[in-house]
């Protein structure tokens, strides 16, 4: 595909106004290195490295596992170069050839060998493929953690020292550092990807792990290693599936491992196969986990379709306005959405008045869910009710909320991310809805840690009240932290909308009360930190910009 074909898809899916700004994006960071001078800004210095070679932390070998098959022999060197030059010594690196038939890949091979001795090629008989090679080496690994590496790509100086120091102090069961990816002449760095912490329906959704990811080698045997009939995919599949053994799973916020820009990947040559495969991937994991689903490649993404039962009954408490503002929301629910079993509750008041009378009605009601919704949302799209529940009917989930825009479709609600300026702030406020944002993430479903009382869906047997102290806002964060104490979740999934031409659950400017604040202040402490949200953005908006 052509880049300018590439463009005019990208602009049919995201619109003309994101398309041309993440070209200016990206044409600072290729041409200007606007990114580069940041990634070289926060290397590690000589005097740290050398600090860190003298004081490794007590983590034993570790194993860093190299498919190789007729690597381009410059990019392998610099791989290997990358390698002998970590600050941890403690490690083997695994370079299993699948039969590569070209000289130069061999020479590169045999020279990395010669000269560093923690280096191990093994030669394989024949190509077994990406999974089939890399589980080969992984066969012959010998440290109690295995990090995956791809045969083109680079990683820092201090790479498995940040690992290692992981491993010392918390021995999880699997590490993912932030990534981001090196232009092909490796001039470059660009297009970092800050990750959150382990967030389920980010993984279900979308491979966000990718590298630099270390398993325990124990965990990587208990779950079978790497499945060739997932290649494309098949580091997502090992993840979903380590995902399933355990939760002892540990995000490093630092850029540790950049992928090399490559056209020829598989990845870009089939991603149509890695999206069917991930696809699978993604139905396996949720039917090992009780849940039936279907899942399919819709606009370059991973959809799901949930099985629900269709008799469940749902409670809306309207809450916000008055008496026929509270029924015409009603109304317009009940007709736009056709949902069999659905009641509604109209609640008046103000201030600390309504939290009681949503709490009271809550405890009374008999549905199987509360959408508690504020009496000017409307719009509602035809599936909005079905879309909550698939994931509202989970037991790790608290609550769901559909993604609120105003008229010109611009992101009124998205969710919350926690430890900004202002307590919280909503994400992507004020982006079009279909421009995706940061990693498309607007356009997968994906974890968040908070939502807004201005509409969201919640099982009724889960129900936490709501805090009757607070006057404003913050009663939805105070909410999502008592539910994140109980080890729920909240989801925001994309393809349920609405419209709310602004969230009235304000964070900030006037609709601050300070009173909250310190209330707040004091039962969560003054700094709240967001597993959903990456520390290394900037705090004053949450757009994602670093």
């Amino acid at each position: 595909m052509s880049i300018i074909q590439r463009i005019r898809e990208y602009r049919e899916s995201h619109g003309t106004r994101y398309t041309l700004t993440r070209l200016g994006q990206k044409t600072r960071e290729r041409v200007f290195g606007t990114y580069d001078r940041k990634f070289r800004r926060e290397a590690p210095t000589p005097e740290t490295l050398r600090a860190q070679r003298q004081n490794p932390p007590p983590a034993g070998l570790i194993s860093v596992i190299i498919p190789v098959f007729n690597t381009d022999p410059g990019m392998l060197r610099a791989l290997t170069d990358s390698l002998a030059a970590q600050s941890y010594g403690a490690f083997e690196a695994i370079l299993y050839d699948g039969g590569s038939t070209r000289r130069e890949t061999l020479g590169v091979l045999e020279e990395a060998e010669k000269k560093d001795s923690r280096m191990r090629v093994i030669h394989g008989a024949e190509n077994r493929g990406i999974s089939g090679n890399t589980n080969e080496a992984l066969r012959l690994a010998r440290g109690e953690y295995c990090v995956l590496c791809d045969h083109d790509d680079l990683i820092t100086p201090d790479a498995l020292f940040e690992i290692a120091k992981v491993i010392a102090e918390e021995g999880p069961d699997l590490i993912y550092s932030d990534e981001d990816r090196i232009t092909q002449s490796g001039r470059r760095h660009m297009d970092p990807h800050y990750k959150p912490d382990y967030c389920p329906d980010n993984l279900i959704s979308d491979n966000y792990f990718c590298h630099l990811t270390a398993i325990r080698k124990r965990v990587l045997a208990e779950v079978g290693g790497l499945r060739s009939g997932f290649d494309g995919s098949q580091d997502h599949d090992l993840f979903l599936r380590v995902a399933e053994k355990t939760d002892r799973i540990r995000h490093i916020p630092r850029t540790l491992y950049s992928w090399r820009e490559n056209f020829g990947s598989m990845s870009h040559r089939n991603l149509l196969t890695c999206l069917e495969n991930g696809c699978r991937a993604v139905e396996e994991h949720e039917a090992r986990m009780g849940r039936k689903v279907g899942a399919a490649a819709v606009n370059k993404e991973i959809r799901l379709w949930y099985e629900i039962d269709p008799g469940a009954s749902v409670e809306a408490l309207i809450w916000g306005g008055e008496e026929e503002e509270c029924e015409a929301c009603m109304g317009e629910l009940a007709f736009l959405t056709q949902w069999g079993k659905l009641s509604g509750v109209l609640i008046s008041g103000n201030g600390k008045d309504r939290w009681k009378l949503i709490n009271e009605a809550a405890r009374e009601s008999e549905a199987d869910y509360l959408l508690l919704m504020e009496a000017e949302v409307g719009g509602m799209n035809r599936h909005f009710l079905r879309e909550m529940i698939m994931y509202a009917q989970r037991e790790d989930v608290f609550a769901v909320s559909p993604i609120l825009t105003d008229r010109k479709d611009r992101i009124t609600h998205g969710g919350y991310a926690l430890g900004m300026a202002g307590i919280a702030a909503c994400v992507n406020e004020g982006m079009r809805r279909t421009a995706g944002g940061w990693h498309d993430m607007m356009n997968k479903v994906h974890n968040v840690s908070a939502v807004s009382l201005c509409c969201c869906l919640v099982r009724r047997s889960g129900w936490i009240d709501l805090s009757e102290e607070y006057e404003g806002g913050l009663v939805s964060v105070d909410w999502a932290m008592k539910a994140r104490e109980a080890g729920k979740r909240f989801v925001i999934t994309p393809h349920a909308t609405a419209r709310r031409e602004r969230d009235p659950m304000l964070l900030s400017g006037r609709g601050r009360n300070p009173a909250d604040v310190e209330r707040f202040a004091k039962r969560w402490g003054p700094a709240v930190c967001d597993p959903c949200y990456s520390p290394r953005f900037r705090r004053d908006r949450a757009n994602y910009r670093y």
